[in-house]
């Protein structure tokens, strides 16, 4: 999430009279966290929510001093809880009817309550067992609104290709890894593999192949700007059915063994199922794929 986040400052240098010297001054301070050691991270989903932003129901009430609220609302996925120094979230302001973007400083912040954040759901660790993506409730705690307010969907859009390439390229990861792990395995009882296992592999190293190279045009839009945030979501979506395909294949070729918590197969399965549900998930990307 940290290089996703960073990429709403980065991605938009300039920003329209009045707001463009409030916005540089937060671009600096952002950036200056950064290079001071800072995480940064998002605590943006909300339950029912679907995954999409527009349909937040945290509210943000105005405090005296320009750009600074007090956020209340139940969030969950707060990607790298405990490790961030800041989060990005999302709220209805005071007095307006659609979500914007605020800056939560989470340092040195108990979770029991005291100081309006309370931890309601901790990560299990099911799926994507490292991220710690454990869900809060915050009760009027402080928070600072975005220096150019008014742009969650211009900031999305412009900001959707990095953070999709970003998720992605840590399954295509898992989903390589699996496949170069099993194929020691798989060589090794090569001779002894049924027509079905048989099948199943070859199937596994045909998609393995479709997962590189529509990554590879994800990354060739990007880089030339064609179509990116359509190219994004359809290489996204693609890889994320495949991978979860790759794994179950590979897991019916090595056989039960991949229940054993021993084995990284049946980790890595939970783990690439997890891009189906990462932003967009798969039922606002096919929402989008529709509607383009």
């Amino acid at each position: 999430m940290h290089p996703a986040v960073l990429n709403f400052w980065m991605a938009t240098p300039q920003a329209p009279s009045p707001f463009q010297e409030a916005w540089e001054e937060q671009r600096r301070l952002v950036f200056g966290s950064v290079c001071e050691g800072a995480w940064w991270g998002t605590i943006a989903s909300e339950p029912g929510a679907s995954g999409n932003l527009s349909r937040s129901k945290s509210t943000a009430r105005r405090e005296p001093s320009d750009g600074n609220y007090r956020l209340s609302g139940q969030k969950n996925f707060g990607s790298a809880s405990g490790i961030t120094s800041f989060m990005l979230t999302v709220a209805v302001p005071e007095g307006e009817t659609t979500p914007d973007i605020f800056v939560l400083d989470m340092r040195k912040v108990p979770w029991d309550g005291s100081a309006g954040v309370t931890l309601t759901a901790e990560w299990d660790g099911q799926g994507m067992a490292a991220t710690q993506s454990h869900a809060m409730l915050f009760e009027d705690f402080p928070a600072v609104r975005i220096a150019w307010p008014g742009q969650l969907p211009h900031i999305q859009e412009a900001t959707a290709g990095l953070t999709q390439c970003c998720f992605t390229a840590v399954i295509a990861g898992v989903a390589e890894v699996a496949l170069d792990t099993a194929r020691e395995q798989v060589a090794r009882r090569r001779d002894g593999l049924r027509a079905y296992e048989r099948l199943e592999w070859a199937r596994a190293e045909l998609e393995g192949w479709l997962i590189k190279q529509a990554y590879e045009g994800m990354l060739r839009a990007m880089e030339e700007g064609r179509d990116s945030p359509l190219r994004s979501v359809q290489a996204k979506t693609a890889i994320a059915e495949l991978a979860e395909s790759v794994l179950q294949r590979i897991c019916r070729v090595i056989g039960g063994g991949t229940f054993s918590r021993s084995s990284p197969f049946g980790y890595w399965f939970e783990d690439v199922r997890a891009l189906g549900f990462l932003r967009p998930p798969l039922g606002l990307a096919y929402d989008q794929l529709f509607t383009v």
